[in-house]
């Protein structure tokens, strides 16, 4: 009887989609020991394709370790861990890289702050310290408080590429070292305004709609905005490695569930699914 396929989406140093064929994991019970580096903005992602993994296919022993990008690709880089989850990748960095997903970065400011909207050119002067009031934006007539992710954090480098356009963010920006700790500032003062993966954002702070440009329609950070393209500020979900896994792996199971509708539907839950045109490409080679 023949055994149905799966299948799993490369991205290869030149951004092109590749797949190749991939067998069902077995259904008999096994343990295995995975060991998975990840950034912070994707550290929830981990825990839900663990927990939803099919537990009469396999119990997951996990060892993975949470730091910054530049730590993370470091790592992998000198094979300290076979895989990582980030949402950077620079277009020259040389490692496998397959899609799961989508994040939306999601600008947040304090709950009070009665700003409605912002543009990705207001993003840019706020953060490189040119618009200084929240005034100009109907709030208080009171300094904009500008908080950044660190150098290094893949947060920080889409971000960057997404709004920033080659300009610095302001020197007086006060940094957060990680998700979580950005969304304590910004919840804690309330000229505060800041970015972090849409994963993060709770009830301690609120996320700003933001336009392309001046004039078009305002989008929020949902999964469903992201997921269908709507929102700006997307970035990809990526499982990256020195190689790919080899077939038959798990590993390679593991990823190719990720990207089947099972997986993700559980990404889904906090961040966007992949473009149904990434997933309904011919084979090529990767």
């Amino acid at each position: 009887m023949k055994r149905a396929k799966r299948t799993i989406v490369i991205l290869s140093l030149a951004l092109a989609s590749c797949r190749a064929s991939i067998a069902d994991p077995t259904l008999t019970p096994q343990t295995v020991s995975v060991r998975i580096l990840v950034t912070t903005s994707t550290s929830p992602l981990l825990r839900d394709l663990v927990e939803a993994y099919p537990a009469n296919a396999t119990v997951i022993a996990l060892d993975s370790v949470e730091a910054e990008w530049q730590t993370v690709y470091q790592q992998v880089l000198a094979g300290q861990a076979p895989f990582a989850l980030t949402t950077y990748l620079a277009p020259a960095a040389p490692l496998w890289a397959a899609p799961i997903g989508q994040d939306g970065i999601a600008i947040i400011v304090h709950p009070d702050n009665p700003v409605s909207a912002l543009s990705v050119d207001d993003l840019r002067r706020i953060f490189q310290g040119r618009a200084t009031s929240w005034a100009e934006w109907g709030g208080p007539d009171a300094p904009i408080a500008v908080v950044s992710r660190e150098q290094g954090a893949d947060t920080r480098l889409a971000f960057d590429a997404l709004v920033m356009g080659g300009a610095a963010t302001t020197p007086a920006a006060r940094l957060a070292l990680s998700s979580a700790r950005m969304v304590e500032l910004v919840a804690s003062d309330p000229l505060a305004i800041g970015y972090v993966s849409m994963a993060f954002v709770d009830r301690r702070v609120r996320a700003v709609p933001v336009r392309t440009a001046p004039g078009e329609e305002a989008v929020p950070p949902t999964p469903q905005t992201v997921s269908q393209g709507s929102y700006p500020l997307r970035t990809p979900l990526l499982v990256v490695g020195v190689s790919p896994p080899a077939e038959g792996s798990f590993y390679y199971d593991w990823f190719a569930w990720m990207q089947s509708p099972a997986g993700q539907a559980v990404i889904g839950q906090r961040y966007g699914t992949l473009p149904l045109a990434e997933l309904g490409q011919p084979p090529q080679e990767g």
